[in-house]
């Protein structure tokens, strides 16, 4: 079947063009203002269309903790914020530290037949930073990465290991950067306000310190690494100067650090629903991000989507877990960064395609062009939605944004040519 996207505008990393987008058997075969013809079309006229979106960072819950989000859920969730393709954290009950249970996830997300699901395969035995796994295995069953989330592996020679094998099957270690002596039983950031209400701190070089050390261990074996949600500038610091020195170091942010601050923590009341780790920075953090995002010091935009269940979340603040959803809320914060001019709609594409398709070494993907794979997301920038519960696909309604207005809203999401998703039923 052929399908056509009529009148569209095509926005890559690099230019943006008005042209029809012809697609056969899950590719882009067409782009010219001469396409007319096809079995079915959509008519893109004053919409945008980009390069689906690319999750370097959610947590799926699965297996273990299936009532706040499956593999079903989250793929629902997923394609209606545009993302066409994600990888999911290895920080489950049990762990994703071994080659069956990646190959399962990998099934599991075929038979779904919504998004790509990758499995991120644990770095050490159930995450615990003692062991490594055996990476041949995790790859063999389709892990494209790997990481311990939600821990930093504390033990160094256990990190070289880690990244000298991962060089040898051609993995990307995606690194947590948290010192947890420093950082053990914060709360939030470190601060005036968490002094004023005696709220455990989290000092922001729990975070640089961890980000120092792994990128210098990645300098001195010369292997690539990816720095997970970086939140504050002193990182920035030290990730702007080792891509000077030309160190093979990519970094991701997420949106919660470009449009919150600890001071919504206090005005909010500290609810449980802006609770999250590495807690949010103060506004000097806020506008580092921002700058780090428009020079390139943060490669990507990654959503770090986090579900918990609303008993949970309802707990007093220091007592809530950590984390908040993100997938299908990505797009509209990204955006907001364009209303502000800090980027414009070709860095939105770079930030949330084109990049993480090159992180991730995905071929054919992460740019309109011929021959590429037909994933891709029809968004209007003038439509407008509220966050409600009843409007979110994901199991989980934990976060800080439900019912604001955002802009910028998906229309269609196409994976392989077959859309997955449209916000106005047919």
């Amino acid at each position: 079947m052929k399908l056509i996207i009529k009148n569209a505008s095509l926005v890559n990393a690099d230019e943006i063009i008005q042209a029809n987008l012809l697609i056969e058997n899950g590719k882009i075969t067409g782009i010219g203002k001469d396409i007319k013809e096809a079995d079915k079309e959509i008519d893109a006229k004053g919409k945008y269309v980009f390069p689906g979106f690319i999750d370097l960072h959610t947590h799926l819950r699965t297996p273990g903790r299936e009532d706040e989000e499956d593999l079903l859920s989250g793929a629902t969730a997923a394609a209606k914020g545009g993302f066409t393709t994600i990888f999911c954290m290895p920080n489950t009950d049990p762990a994703i530290d071994n080659e069956g249970l990646a190959k399962w996830i990998c099934e599991e997300s075929q038979s779904i037949g919504l998004v790509d699901i990758y499995p991120i395969g644990a770095i050490t035995r159930n995450r615990e930073g003692k062991e490594l796994t055996e990476f041949g295995a995790l790859k063999r069953a389709g892990c494209i990465a790997l990481s311990d989330d939600g821990f930093s592996v504390e033990d160094t020679l256990i990190l070289r290991r880690a990244y000298e094998y991962a060089k040898m099957f051609d993995l990307l270690v995606i690194s947590h950067c948290e010192d947890s002596q420093l950082s053990y039983g914060g709360n939030m950031r470190e601060s005036f306000i968490s002094s004023k209400y005696g709220i455990s701190g989290i000092p922001d070089i729990a975070e640089s310190l961890i980000v120092a050390r792994d990128i210098e261990l990645a300098k001195y074996l010369d292997v690539r690494i990816h720095l997970a949600h970086i939140s504050c500038s002193k990182s920035l610091e030290v990730i702007r100067r080792a891509k000077k020195e030309g160190v093979k170091v990519t970094a991701e942010t997420c949106p919660h650090y470009f449009t919150l601050t600890v001071d919504d923590v206090e005005r909010e009341g500290f609810p449980g629903n802006l609770k999250v780790n590495p807690p949010l920075g103060d506004k000097k953090d806020l506008a580092a991000i921002k700058k780090a995002l428009r020079d390139g010091t943060i490669d990507c935009i990654a959503t770090d989507h986090a579900p918990h269940s609303l008993a949970e979340k309802e707990l007093p603040f220091e007592l809530a877990p950590f984390g908040f959803i993100g997938l299908e809320l990505a797009f509209s914060l990204t955006y907001l960064l364009v209303k502000e001019k800090v980027l414009d709609l070709k860095d939105l594409a770079n930030k949330l395609s084109t990049q993480p398709a090159a992180i991730s070494r995905l071929d054919k993907c992460g740019k309109i062009a011929k021959d590429y794979v037909a994933d891709l997301v029809i968004v209007d920038l003038e439509g407008k939605w509220k966050v409600e519960e009843e409007n979110l696909a994901s199991k989980s309604k934990n976060t800080p944004f439900l019912g604001q207005e955002l802009e910028g809203t998906i229309e269609h999401t196409i994976k392989k040519g077959k859309v997955i998703y449209s916000r106005h039923k047919d």
